[in-house]
């Protein structure tokens, strides 16, 4: 009776060695880190921005890296499109909030707080541009 384990030409009682290890890829790693972070941190965009770029970069190095035989293709391309979503996502905030700005409610919020001379009127410019966005 043979034995999965076992081998004709192997001596009883011997198992093949494990196998062997794979090679790491620790900038796919890093990618996918910085791409959860860059995702997590956009509402401060001046770390959010930053850290996907950064996660765009290295997700495409560690593809390059993984194309020669290391491992973390998956974690490469994840962290390259977590990146890559920030970036959009980043793009249409500012978008919508550049219109917003330009827009009649924005223009005169900056004319009410250009004129505004204590906190108070402030706090009244922010509340009466709040009441015209919302109706």
């Amino acid at each position: 009776m043979t034995d999965v384990y076992h081998s004709s030409d192997s001596p009883a009682g011997a198992y093949p060695g494990p196998a062997p290890a794979a090679r790491r890829n620790g900038l796919a790693v890093a990618a996918l880190v910085t791409g959860i972070a860059s995702l997590l941190l956009l509402w401060l965009w001046f770390v959010g921005i930053p850290l996907a770029l950064v996660a765009i970069g290295l997700g495409i190095a560690a593809l390059r890296k993984a194309r020669g035989g290391a491992g973390g293709r998956g974690m490469a391309i994840s962290g390259l499109v977590l990146g890559a979503v920030t970036v959009v996502i980043a793009g249409i905030l500012v978008v919508v909030g550049v219109s917003i700005l330009n827009s009649d409610e924005g223009k005169d919020l900056r004319s009410c707080l250009n004129n505004a001379q204590t906190e108070q009127d402030k706090q009244d410019c922010a509340n009466r541009f709040n009441d015209d966005i919302n109706s």
